[in-house]
């Protein structure tokens, strides 16, 4: 039936492009990652120490931003906790009156 539309049965296009883009991309990556072993783990360890001093300097910044917050948030607190004893209070009305 297919050739009776026209159709030639070729739906190995989308196959052969899968197959000839994974070889392309393989032959790129070994191509760009052909350095030396010792000086590509050196340049890994290197990265890694630079990464880890930057995640505790980022902790460090993250843990003093939420102790101001958690101050400022005590202080708002206590200033709607005074607002509210100072405000004179009224007695509720029932409903219906």
């Amino acid at each position: 039936m297919a050739s009776e539309n026209g159709e030639g049965g070729g739906g190995g296009g989308f196959g052969w492009g899968f197959i000839l883009g994974g070889l392309i991309g393989a032959v790129a990556g070994a191509y760009l990652a052909s350095g030396p072993g010792r000086e590509q783990v050196e340049g890994l360890r290197t990265r890694t120490i630079e990464l880890t001093g930057r995640t505790d300097e980022l902790r460090a910044r993250a843990r003093s931003a939420m102790a101001e917050g958690v101050s400022a948030a005590r202080k708002r607190r206590a200033e709607l906790d005074e607002e509210a004893a100072a405000a004179p209070t009224q007695p509720e009305e029932a409903p219906g009156t």
